[in-house]
């Protein structure tokens, strides 16, 4: 079954609040993975409103996420759910954190899907990901997404701090291109909206997800460069993708949905 995950760095939803819904609207989301969410008292109302004006259900994000979020549509169940925050050097540095979702889709396979934003340094960005792989290695059996801001390009330390658990779509999908199934998948910066040049958002993908595509929004999706820069600095990356198999779930320590 394919399935849609939208991953996007929301920039704190400052920016226009109807452009950014008008932009997850566009690329239909089944799992939508948010990066710089709100996270402060006062603030979390955004995430909220942003569910309902797309018509999808919050399920983790807030305080206890650093800024992460997953919101999905509800036509998926909700298995179980967990979030955490990640330490960072001072009091005044962002918040790190992720927010992890089991979700089942209509077939029965279950997936864990994981957002997450590193920092800006690196050997931060790769105790970061140490932390957040040992939860998703003791929590999630199968099939695993990431969605992530990683801040360095693909192939760099924080990339491949996630071999033999996921891998960058990109990569995946060139292995594949060389067997019957071609994905289509374009390897595009996604940073600043405004005139991309970094890939630095990415979607990994574990053995046995199958990318069908992945491109960052665009006019295939209706948008225009106007409404992009409106809503973030970030394109938001879109990947579809399918699981290969029957998925088991079992039982663990996550949080009920």
């Amino acid at each position: 079954m394919r399935w849609r995950l939208v991953g996007y760095n929301v920039r704190d939803l400052l920016g226009d609040h109807d452009a950014v819904a008008h932009v997850v609207r566009a690329c239909r989301p089944d799992v939508l993975c948010l990066q710089e969410a709100p996270r402060r008292p006062g603030t979390l109302r955004r995430t909220a409103r942003l569910a309902r004006e797309t018509g999808l259900r919050q399920v983790t994000g807030g305080r206890g996420s650093g800024g992460t979020a997953v919101l999905v549509h509800p036509r998926l169940e909700v298995v179980a759910k967990e979030q955490g925050r990640l330490p960072v050097a001072h009091w005044w540095t962002r918040t790190r954190g992720y927010a992890l979702a089991r979700v089942r889709l209509p077939q029965g396979a279950d997936v864990t899907v994981c957002s997450l934003h590193l920092p800006l340094h690196a050997d931060e960005r790769v105790e970061h990901i140490n932390r957040v792989r040992a939860r998703l290695e003791a929590l999630a059996e199968g099939w695993v997404v990431v969605s992530a801001d990683l801040n360095e390009p693909p192939g760099g330390p924080s990339w491949r701090a996630f071999d033999g658990l996921c891998r960058d779509a990109v990569e995946v999908s060139r292995d594949d291109a060389v067997q019957a199934h071609r994905p289509d998948v374009r390897d595009l910066p996604t940073y600043p909206a405004r005139a991309p040049r970094h890939r630095i958002d990415g979607v990994l993908v574990s053995p046995g997800v199958r990318v069908l595509a992945l491109r960052p929004a665009g006019a295939v999706d209706g948008l225009t460069a106007v409404d992009l820069t409106a809503a973030s600095d970030h394109l938001p990356l879109v990947a579809d993708l399918a699981v290969v198999g029957a998925g088991r779930p079992r039982t663990n320590r996550f949080v009920a949905g």
